[in-house]
Formats: structure tokens, sequence, C-alpha cells
């Protein structure tokens, strides 16, 4: 009996002292050496004890394998910046390219291709933190920047860095600002890239800084439009319709096919047979339509902000009829008729705001036109119509 209770505490103890190495393994293991130093160094940076927040850097950065990540590139990049380790900050932003994909660096913690499998600390508050105090005392970074004396080149980069910092950023992002801001910092990426053609920095200022789109080479568009007419010649003078367009785009050329309705007083007494009977007149005053499928390619030679200007050609068919009733459904056949029209014009599209689509504008569109070729006198039209065009083109981005 007494030798089972010994061999009883003898296998505690064993098990109890398995535990306990155990413990101090998880203890030492790099997980918790990477959260401790984390915290340490947070703590440390909170204190603006810089030197002891570079000395900590430098252990967490030994940790760093291929399984385990100790501090992100944002991360990395902000306490560099902190502890005025700029020749360390500017190689690794050099490096930044399309493989490294820092895009996703601000954000989450897949930023590079074929490492998300990677073990990533915990949220612990360190990249929020040092955006924080980033943000407070930029003042103080930036004259730390002037005191370095650092390479033109180097100086004007990481002066755009620093504004790039607080733009479109979750953790500090202020959308009345931004907008601004990123236009801003839009324009000194595109001088910093003229200024630095063969830049080593050139990936990232274009793809990740300068943030700028244009409308895509395709797009279609649909518009509804109020037409009035007037002409010369022969042709029925002066009226009134609508027409229904539909838009084909490819960068700044536009196709418009559509057909109206126009619907005019003849000029003239139309004379016609009609069972045997000659010489009745249609008296001139009274309504014709003219319904007039056509197709015009307008150029927009100027594209602004609110307003777009497109001469443009084009080519229509117009078939002229004349009404009729239940009991005389034959009697005006003889006087329908149809022409071809050849056009010069322009377009006008005032821009107003999308409501959804890309782009939606009050078009103003005159044209002009000749027809009766080959007969003893030309004819001129005079169109002038006004409409909403409503075109879905999407956006791209520009690098």
């Amino acid at each position: 009996m007494k030798r089972n209770l010994i061999l009883i505490l003898l296998l505690f103890a064993t098990v109890f002292t398995g535990f306990a190495q155990i413990e101090g393994e998880i203890d030492q293991s790099k997980k918790e050496k990477i959260e401790k130093g984390r915290a340490y160094l947070l703590e440390k940076f909170l204190d603006r004890d810089y030197d002891k927040v570079k000395e900590i850097k430098d252990y967490l950065m030994t940790l760093e394998d291929d399984n385990y990540v100790a501090l992100d590139p944002m991360e990395l990049w902000l306490v560099e910046l902190w502890t005025k380790e700029y020749d360390a900050l500017v190689s690794s932003l050099r490096q930044v390219d399309s493989l490294f994909n820092a895009s996703y660096a601000r954000y989450t913690r897949n930023y590079v291709p074929g490492r998300q499998e990677r073990v990533f600390p915990p949220f612990d508050g360190l990249t929020r933190m040092l955006f924080f105090r980033t943000r407070e005392d930029e003042h103080l970074l930036r004259f730390g920047l002037q005191e370095a004396s650092l390479p033109l080149e180097d100086d004007a980069f990481l002066s755009m860095f620093m504004d790039w910092l607080f733009v479109d950023n979750h953790y500090l992002i202020n959308d009345i600002q931004n907008d601004a801001n990123q236009t801003k910092l839009n324009a000194a990426a595109t001088k910093f890239l003229s200024d630095y053609p063969n830049s080593d920095y050139e990936w990232f200022v274009g793809h990740l800084m300068r943030k700028q789109y244009s409308e895509k080479d395709w797009g279609f568009g649909l518009g509804v439009d109020f037409r009035s007419a007037l002409t010369t010649g022969t042709l029925a003078n002066r009226g009134l319709g609508m027409g229904i367009s539909f838009d084909v785009l490819y960068k700044r050329f536009d196709l418009t096919v559509g057909v109206g309705v126009t619907t005019l007083k003849t000029r003239e007494d139309r004379v016609y047979s009609f069972q045997g009977n000659d010489g009745l007149v249609y008296p001139k005053g009274s309504n014709c339509n003219w319904i007039s499928p056509y197709a015009n390619l307008a150029c927009y030679l100027f594209d602004g902000k609110r307003i777009s200007v497109g001469p443009m050609v084009g080519i229509g068919w117009f078939f002229e009829e004349y009404p009729y009733n239940d009991k005389k459904e034959e009697e005006y056949k003889e006087l329908n008729k149809n022409f071809l029209v050849c056009k010069l014009g322009v377009n006008f599209d005032f821009k107003v705001p999308n409501y959804g689509f890309d782009r939606s504008a009050i078009r103003m569109k005159y044209e002009f036109g000749l027809t009766g070729f080959g007969a003893e006198q030309l004819s001129t039209v005079h169109m002038l119509t006004v409409g909403v065009s409503i075109i879905g083109r999407g956006s791209k981005r520009v690098y």
C-alpha cells in the first residue's frame, strides 16, 4: 500500500513538472514574444522614449521569419519616421512595387501575395496609436525631415509620403477634406514623376499615392428630345416633334442612332389623284408628318467639367406622310414620299448631377441638312433639338 502511494505521488510530481515546463515554454514562444514586444513598444512610444522604441523595433524584427510577422510594413514605416531612421525607411519604400502589393498594407494584413498564411500579431492598437500620434505631432516629423538634409528626391518623396498617410485613412478619415487632399496629392505626385522620371519611387507614387480616374473608352447612352424644324425650298415648313436616340461612345466619338417624329405645315398646295379623280388638292398650311431615322457621328473636341462641344456629321432619311382616316384610308397615299438628308451640326452637352448614372446632360443639338440632290432645287433643313441624354460609361484608374 505504501509503495503504491509513493508511485502515485511520483506520477503527480512528474505531471506537474511537465506542466510547469510547458508553461515556461509557452511564455518563451515566438508568438508570445512578439505580442509582449509590441505591447512594450507601444508603451515606450506613448512615453516618447524613441531610443527605446528603436531598440524594441530592432528586437522585434529579429523575431520575424517566413512564418511570423512582428510589424507590418505600415507600422514599421511609421516607427522609422519617429526614430528618424530615414535611410532604412527610404530603402524599404524604394522596394515597394506591384509584387509587394503594399496597397493593402494600410488596412489588411495579407499584403504580400503568397504570404497570407503567415502568423500576424493580434490587433492590439499599435497601428491606430501610431497614426493618431503621427497626426497629432505631424509638425515634429516634418521638422525632423527638414533637419535631416536628405537628398532632394528623398525629401520630396517623404513629404508626399506624410501627406499620403492622412488621405483616405480609415483611422483618421475626414470625408469633407479627403477629396481636396487627394486632389492636392495628385498634383504633387504628377509633378514628382515629371521631376524624377526614373525614380525608384515611381510605382509607389503612381499606384498608391496618385488616384486619378477617367471615363472608360466605351460607353452607351439613351436620349429623349424635343425638336423643331425649319426648311426652305419645296419642303413642308416649320414644325415640332419628339425623338429618341441610342448612343455608342468610344473615347471622344459619339455615334448616335435615333428616330424622330415631327409635325409640319405644308408650304404649298399638294395636288394628287384618287380613284380616277385628278386635280385633288391637299391645301397648304395643313399637317404632314416626318418620320426621320438617322445616324450622327460626333467628335467631342472640348470636354469640360460643365460643358462638352462636339461637331458632328450625319445622314438621315425623312419619310413624309400625310394624314388619312378610316373612310378614305388610301386617299393621301400618293402624296407620301421620302428623301435622303445629309447633315452637319454640333452637339452641346450641359452636364448635370448624375443621379446614379455616370453622366447626365441636357443636350442641345443643331443640325443643318441638304436634300433634293439631283432635283431642280436643293432644299435645306434646319433642326434644333433639346433633350436629356443619360450615359453609362464607368471609370478607370489612370496610372
